[in-house]
């Protein structure tokens, strides 16, 4: 399956462009049946929604929006809407399919609360109400088709956090890591003496020569060993970023 990767930056801001020019490129070469998009980090669906609409308006270029689905994790939730607020607000009342995720972390009652109160920011959205790891592809896939190949409206909603307010601080030359290091490393971003980071990613070599990918958010941090050459990089985004402190965890 052809993969497009952006990096170093805001798809539905400051690399719009380059994600349009994207898409374009996958239209024209690969003729696919399906683009799937799946933004990482922090973004606005309506402005992802505006860019794949800006291309579908390309005469040479026949596509259209097919489904517009946000994953809900019912676990962070209260965590999510006070570290991301406006952009988590936008993804969920901009979905039309919500599937929801980490039921493990809640209570029945505490889940079925969420799910009211999701259901008030969007009352048109379908929304499953069962974790949606538990579903076969197959099964996801009718979902999608039966719930999809709506008129996308938006609406657009003023961020409690705009872009602006948002700090962005990249390093492109992090050291080598042990694996004890790297899963310490991910730990200490949650400590507030290097600001509120409420997104960390990167790519990084580890003493071994291998390469790993990292996630880090609040409420949960992952990596996994890459099989291809990257370029080892590293972007943090959150408020009052302490760019000493972090240049000196990862440099």
């Amino acid at each position: 399956m052809p993969i497009k990767e952006i990096y170093g930056g805001c798809i539905c801001c400051s690399l719009a462009q380059d994600f349009q020019t994207a898409i374009k490129e996958l239209l024209l070469e690969y003729h696919p049946d399906q683009i799937l998009i799946e933004p990482s980090g922090v973004a606005s669906l309506a402005d992802i929604i505006k860019a794949c609409r800006s291309v579908a308006e390309h005469p040479q270029l026949e596509s259209c929006i097919n489904h517009v689905i946000t994953i809900v994790d019912v676990g962070a939730f209260d965590a999510c809407l006070e570290s991301f607020g406006g952009f988590y607000l936008d993804q969920i009342i901009n979905a039309r399919t919500i599937l929801l995720s980490h039921f493990n972390k809640i209570n029945a009652g505490e889940a079925k609360q969420i799910i009211a109160r999701i259901r008030s920011l969007n009352s048109n959205a379908f929304i499953l109400k069962e974790d949606w790891l538990t579903y076969e592809g197959d099964k996801l896939l009718e979902i999608f088709e039966a719930t999809g190949n709506w008129e996308v409206s938006m609406l657009e909603i003023p961020f409690s956090h705009t872009l602006n307010e948002f700090e962005t601080f990249s390093i492109s030359r992090p050291r080598n890591y042990s694996v004890p290091d790297l899963e310490q490393m991910l730990t200490a971003l949650n400590n507030h003496e290097y600001g509120f980071i409420v997104r960390a990613k990167g790519i990084l070599e580890l003493n071994t020569g291998e390469l790993i990918h990292f996630n880090f958010t609040p409420q949960y941090c992952n990596w996994e060993y890459l099989e291809e050459p990257k370029q080892v990089k590293v972007i943090a985004i959150g408020n009052d970023i302490n760019q000493k402190k972090i240049a000196a965890l990862f440099g």
